[in-house]
């Protein structure tokens, strides 16, 4: 940088020197001065900046200043007019306001004077009259402030004239007690002056009242001793009868429930016993089943001809076609199996609905257990408390043990190992003598 400022700015050429000394010359014969002529040059620099700046030619900039100065002078007449209508807004605001305090002002002067007037007993509708009342009193040519002093006087002497007869009320009152206790305290001082040659007399009586007293007293606490001992008595005869009363009730509550839960029981027993023979049909039909295919109207055709022709086979009326009945009834059999199985499949009981019973029942039967036990308690103890002895309970038949028996093949268990064992019903909670087989007779069967 340094280096830069340091060098000799370059001597203009002949040409140059010709060009400005024209210029010169040509400037002088024009008038103008040369600080002008700087101006001008730099006023050309500045606008070629602004070109460049922009990227608009100066016509262009020109116009856009134009517009915005006129926009600018919009923008202030408007603000100008939107502050004068600020103002006269304001204005108006508060005249308004001034007038709503006048308002303010007068409505609670009038609640004010109708709060007195309803004070005295006046109401609103007896304000005509009042002011009739005014006109007349204008008439006679009387002056109301003096009618007002006058009222306010009258008033003023009313008062007093209260708290004056209260005062005399009062003063009457303590007269009338004062002579009371004269009177009182002469009739007192006339007992004591004649009184005074029976004190011996009383004082006897009052020894052999105070003995008579002792005496009564005594009487008076064995009296509430015994009563004492029969209300506890009593409370014992009454608390075993009611206690008997609530025993008698609570068995009849519970025996009750019990009905109600043996017939709850035997409903769900029937139900399940149904659910259990459905199942049962369900589990042979689907021993049955050989992969059907879905049902057609030939198939319903050929089915319906086939139980026809058994039919009428069963019924004696094609005897030809006797020996053909095994062979009819396997055919049939196949065709009921081949329509039943999408239904099957689609209308089967779930096994959780079983599941759910047997829950159902076990809960049940355990209630039912649980108040046999508890209605049998109480009835021991009603028993205890009519003073007899409890019925004794109905032995059992002792119960044969049994054998076990094959499901499929219907085959009876018949030999001993000489082990019995007790298995418990899952449904009515009964227990089963059972005798186990030998372990050969379970490997034949």
């Amino acid at each position: 940088m340094e280096e830069e400022k340091t060098q000799p700015t370059p001597i203009p050429s002949e040409v140059e020197q010709v060009n400005l000394q024209q210029m010169e010359e040509a400037l002088k014969q024009a008038g103008v001065p040369q600080t002008q002529l700087k101006r001008y040059i730099k006023g050309v620099n500045k606008l070629r900046q602004l070109e460049k700046q922009y990227g608009k030619p100066f016509q262009v900039l020109f116009r856009e200043y134009e517009k915005r100065f006129r926009d600018s002078v919009k923008l202030e007449y408007s603000i100008n007019e939107l502050l004068e209508k600020r103002r006269k807004i304001e204005e108006d605001l508060r005249v308004y306001m001034e007038q709503q305090r006048l308002t303010l002002e007068t409505v609670n002067r009038v609640n004010n004077i109708i709060r007195s007037l309803e004070k005295y007993g006046v109401n609103i509708g007896h304000l005509e009259n009042l002011a009739k009342v005014a006109a007349k009193v204008s008439e006679t040519g009387t002056d109301f402030k003096q009618v007002f002093e006058t009222f306010a006087k009258l008033e003023e002497a009313e008062n007093r004239l209260k708290e004056t007869q209260a005062m005399i009320e009062e003063n009457e009152k303590r007269l009338e007690e004062v002579e009371t206790e004269l009177q009182r305290k002469i009739a007192r001082l006339r007992e004591v002056s004649g009184v005074e040659p029976d004190i011996e007399k009383l004082s006897e009586t009052l020894s052999k009242l105070r003995t008579e007293v002792e005496l009564l007293e005594k009487r008076e606490e064995e009296l509430r001793q015994k009563n004492n001992e029969l209300a506890r008595e009593y409370e014992a005869l009454l608390g075993f009868r009611t206690d008997t009363a609530s025993l008698l009730k609570l068995i009849e509550e519970k025996r009750n429930e019990l009905n109600r839960l043996d017939e709850e029981l035997a409903r769900v027993r029937d139900t399940l016993q149904t659910l259990e023979e459905e199942v049962a049909s369900a589990r042979s039909l689907l021993l049955l089943l050989q992969n059907p295919e879905l049902v057609k109207k030939e198939d319903l055709e050929t089915l319906s001809r086939q139980l026809a022709n058994l039919s009428n086979i069963k019924a004696g009326q094609m005897p030809e076609l006797k020996a053909l009945e095994p062979s009819l009834l396997e055919n049939v059999r196949k065709r009921v199996v081949e329509l039943v199985m999408p239904v099957i499949r689609s209308e089967l009981v779930p096994h959780w609905v079983f599941e759910k019973l047997e829950k159902e029942f076990k809960e049940v039967a355990a209630r039912k257990a649980q108040l046999e036990e508890e209605n049998e308690r109480l009835r021991n103890e009603l028993n205890q408390l009519r003073g007899t002895k409890p019925q004794t309970a109905v032995q059992a038949v002792p119960q044969l043990p049994r054998k076990f028996q094959l499901l499929k093949k219907k085959t009876e268990l018949s030999t001993d190992s000489g082990i019995k064992i007790k298995l418990k019903c899952v449904y009515c909670q009964n227990s089963s003598l059972m005798i186990l087989p030998n372990k050969q007779e379970l490997e034949e069967a």
